[in-house]
């Protein structure tokens, strides 16, 4: 009878990791691929557990989540072409909730300074709308060393504006 009880426990272990995706060959890595991640050892890095609808995002450009409507301008605001500008980029926007992930109400922008200066910027954030009109405002101070580069997040002021926000754009100024 113990027998029994143990090949069915054992049978139905089997069938719910089959079902959830589980498998040993999960997390295999040879060698380098040129992606970024944890891994890069060569050889067999045991099981784990996979998910089609994971998405890991991307960086460059003007970003569009598959499964939603957001995007966000990640072109520097100002260009260091004379090496006396400060550069604003938005690395991700806001997002609504969405089943289980839940909702992210602040921006993350890189800056850095010019070199040869050493200051405290304010980093401003737009959030915008589709057509473009600025939905919610929110700044930050940051004080960068010459040619120094951070990554600050800043919380919308509004944020029950979220549901509207469609994209980001990201400024930055010597502060007065």
């Amino acid at each position: 009878m113990i027998r029994r009880r143990l090949k069915f426990a054992a049978v139905l272990v089997a069938v719910v990791l089959a079902l959830t995706g589980f498998s040993s060959g999960h997390g295999k890595s040879r060698g380098s691929s040129g992606s970024s991640g944890s891994g890069g050892s060569s050889g067999d890095s045991g099981g784990g557990c996979s998910n089609s609808k994971k998405s890991n995002g991307s960086y460059g450009g003007t970003h569009s989540d598959s499964d939603t409507d957001y995007s966000y301008d990640n072109t520097p605001t100002a260009k260091a072409t004379s090496g006396n500008d400060v550069v604003a980029e938005v690395i991700t926007c806001v997002r609504r909730a969405a089943g289980k992930r839940k909702a992210v109400t602040y921006a993350t922008v890189r800056v850095q300074a010019p070199t040869g200066t050493t200051a405290t910027y304010e980093v401003d954030v737009d959030f915008r709308g589709a057509s473009g009109a600025v939905l919610d405002n929110a700044d930050t101070e940051v004080t960068l060393d010459s040619g120094e580069s951070t990554t600050v997040r800043i919380p919308m002021e509004t944020p029950s504006t979220l549901r509207n926000v469609t994209g980001c754009k990201a400024t930055a100024r010597v502060a007065s």
